[in-house]
């Protein structure tokens, strides 16, 4: 198997890397987080606050 894996390790990187992608994507859009990302969406807008 590690054999494999290093053969092909362009391959299987770019099959984890995606798979990555597509969960943290899932886990953004979904209903409940709609709220969280409301209060999010300023965080470069505000001023100074310090």
């Amino acid at each position: 198997m590690i054999s494999w894996l290093s053969e092909n390790a362009g391959m299987t990187g770019l099959l984890f890397f995606f798979a990555v992608f597509c969960g943290i994507a899932i886990w953004a859009y979904r209903p409940g987080m709609k709220d969280k990302l409301e209060s999010h969406k300023n965080i470069p807008l505000r001023g100074d606050e310090a």
